[in-house]
């Protein structure tokens, strides 16, 4: 998912704008070599560090103690993230802008602060990752743009930095949402791992229904989003309509009476796809 966003960025949205862009062919492909391995390394230390809350949840896909130990899933953490970083050192210097490096670093720190910490604390946790799902859309924008902002291009790129800014919105709000819909179907193993989530704290039933009422206010936004910028092109005006908002209504509905843990793992699904077709939006708005 990371992957296939930062390239539907850069060859289905920057490109075909014709836009300034800074970073060539091995430039981006480190950029998305370093941002590929940052999240395996996120994935892995969450992997180390959830293994009781993993027996309860979903005890046939536990990885680390079963197909790798500790010690060894630590280790490959290290090199995945010496490699992220190394790589991020690399594109930054290769573009004069060294200080951009800090990024990768940063990002690292948060992930495996997020997985030990983070994670535990009570909304904390599901804020931070869903900043760290939106900015998988900054840092590929801010890469590509940034380096080569001049006087003449000033304001071309600052639009086209306020549109990619809207989607990472859009994402950090999906995710947000999978986020406490995914609480609400692990409650067990969050229970058991000491975790205070919303669900724990306030109940599945309320916290359901507040993420419906988030839903609502994100379709609200969606359809002013397409009534105002988007009725011209009517093929965008279709593809949100079907593939995103369409969806969107039918978790929404579905949290108000949701209260299996077999409900809230589909809705995690659609949700998940949901964010998968948002990001492909960025396909539609040159076909007219």
């Amino acid at each position: 998912m990371t992957v296939l966003t930062q390239l539907v960025i850069v060859f289905a949205f920057l490109q075909p704008s014709g836009i300034d862009m800074a970073l060539n062919n091995w430039q981006l492909a480190l950029l998305i070599i370093s941002t590929a391995l940052i999240t395996a390394s996120g994935n892995v230390i969450n992997d180390i560090n959830d293994v009781i809350i993993d027996e309860v949840n979903k005890p046939s896909k536990i990885i680390v103690g079963k197909h790798i130990s500790e010690n060894n899933a630590f280790t490959l953490y290290i090199i995945l993230t010496t490699l992220a970083v190394v790589c991020g050192f690399l594109l930054s210097n290769s573009i004069d802008q060294p200080f951009m490096a800090v990024v990768f670093i940063l990002v690292a720190f948060l992930l495996y602060l997020y997985a030990t910490t983070l994670k535990s604390m009570l909304l904390i946790g599901n804020i931070v990752i869903s900043l760290l799902v939106g900015l998988v859309v900054i840092i590929t924008v801010v890469f590509e743009l940034y380096p080569v902002i001049t006087p003449e291009n000033k304001e071309v790129q600052k639009t086209f930095f306020i549109i990619m800014l809207e989607f990472s919105l859009f994402a950090f709000v999906v995710n947000l949402l999978r986020e406490w819909v995914k609480d609400c179907q692990d409650m067990d193993g969050d229970h058991a791992g000491g975790r205070k989530t919303l669900p724990l704290v306030i109940g599945r039933t309320r916290t359901a229904r507040i993420a419906a009422v988030c839903g609502l206010g994100l379709v609200i936004a969606l359809g002013w989003y397409i009534y105002t910028f988007l009725y011209k092109n009517q093929i965008a005006v279709y593809y949100f309509t079907f593939l995103i908002v369409a969806p969107l209504l039918y978790v929404i509905t579905q949290l108000w009476i949701a209260d299996k843990v077999s409900q809230f793992k589909r809705l995690s699904m659609i949700l998940k796809l949901v964010l998968l077709t948002g990001i492909l939006s960025m396909t539609v708005f040159y076909l007219l």
